[in-house]
């Protein structure tokens, strides 16, 4: 069951650590505390300088307030949309959206926001932010290859090309089942770009696996992990034998979002670079209509960054719409029904988001 619409839980999830390898020698210990005060870790500044440490991008997701006139904007909306699609009446619909002016304190309104849902390829955005987070600290290199396997990750939402990047972003490899000892470590690196948000405050993305196809690409260490039960924030009430599997909620991936947008989870350069990788154009892909991308109309004041998901019953969009003005929309909707939806309720929630809150010149002419 989803829980009651427009609710916010507070505070936070208590933080997730993942369990630290200890060295077993007092001399080994003193050669690691040696080296800590001798050489502070290239992980520590980002390529702006800034500490890495996600302090300002914590700050920032404090000023997000549930906004009462939002969340009855949303409420009403999300009556009207439900009233007159059938279809859309048997899903688990979960929707935030996030209002960020261009000055002035972030509002948040959502729908059933923080109930964990399987993400689908939504959650390759998070590996693409990153991606470019471990190169400005020194802890990668993104190489001809690995642009490439971005570009297949995001633009054709390749899961092949997604299995590599998350092998060079926790630094593990394919292969047959581990030891106790060996999966330990596997486990342990796998947790990376979860901790990294957690770093940054955002608590309920449970990014610890690439997407697979089905089709023999999963197996061995992989699958191994998938059946760890014991891993904590994967998606809940999961029967059969994958008990950790990917998990978002709508309200989380809008603060991610909200994060990508005001340059607060990345340095601002490299925040563009991810947002660039994502821009959304409907005339180069159609199937965008029924998305985010499709309720910015085509307009010249707007544009879309988003990624977009779809497996199973799963259909879903995660993005950021920016105004002309410098007003910005981070919205995350997912649908998830058997009969699966195929909708244009995305496109329909998001066109009336952008008409109450970015107008065009002409609609505030005739308004006047």
């Amino acid at each position: 069951m989803l829980g009651r619409p427009g609710t916010r839980s507070r505070p936070r999830l208590a933080r997730f650590a993942a369990p630290i390898a200890r060295p077993r020698s007092f001399s080994a210990r003193i050669a690691i505390l040696v080296a800590v005060l001798l050489c502070p870790p290239a992980a520590a500044l980002r390529a702006d300088g800034a500490a890495a440490d996600g302090s300002g991008a914590r700050a920032y997701l404090e000023t997000i307030r549930p906004s009462a006139e939002l969340q009855s904007f949303v409420n009403a909306t999300m009556e009207d949309l439900l009233a007159g699609d059938a279809s859309l009446r048997k899903q688990k619909v979960r929707v935030a959206l996030i209002d960020i002016p261009a000055d002035g304190p972030p509002r948040l309104a959502d729908w059933h926001g923080d109930s964990p849902v399987y993400p689908a390829s939504v959650i390759k955005f998070v590996y693409l932010m990153a991606a470019y987070e471990w190169r400005d600290r020194g802890l990668l290199t993104i190489d001809e290859d690995l642009d490439r396997q971005l570009r297949a990750m995001i633009v054709v939402s390749s899961n092949a090309a997604t299995q590599r990047v998350v092998r060079r972003l926790t630094d593990t490899t394919e292969g047959p089942r581990l030891s106790p000892d060996e999966y330990a470590a596997f486990r342990e690196r796998r947790l990376r770009v979860k901790e990294w948000l957690h770093e940054l405050g955002v608590d309920d993305l449970h990014a610890v696996h690439p997407t697979y196809d089905g089709g023999g690409d999963l197996h061995g260490r992989d699958q191994q992990f998938l059946e760890d039960a014991a891993v904590p924030g994967s998606l809940p009430y999961q029967g059969g034998p994958f008990r950790n599997r990917l998990a978002m909620t709508a309200n989380a991936t809008a603060e991610l979002l909200a994060l990508l947008a005001t340059d607060r989870a990345n340095a601002p350069a490299t925040a563009a670079e991810v947002r660039a990788r994502m821009r959304r154009d409907v005339r180069k892909q159609g199937y965008l209509a029924k998305r985010i991308a499709g309720g910015a109309d085509l307009r010249a004041d707007l544009e879309v960054f988003s990624k977009t998901g779809t497996w199973g019953p799963i259909f879903a969009d995660a993005g950021i719409v920016r105004h002309s003005s410098g007003r910005q929309l981070a919205i995350a909707a997912f649908v998830e029904g058997k009969p699966a939806y195929r909708g244009s309720f995305i496109a329909q929630f998001t066109r009336a988001a952008i008409a109450h809150l970015l107008p065009s010149p002409g609609a505030a002419a005739k308004l006047e």
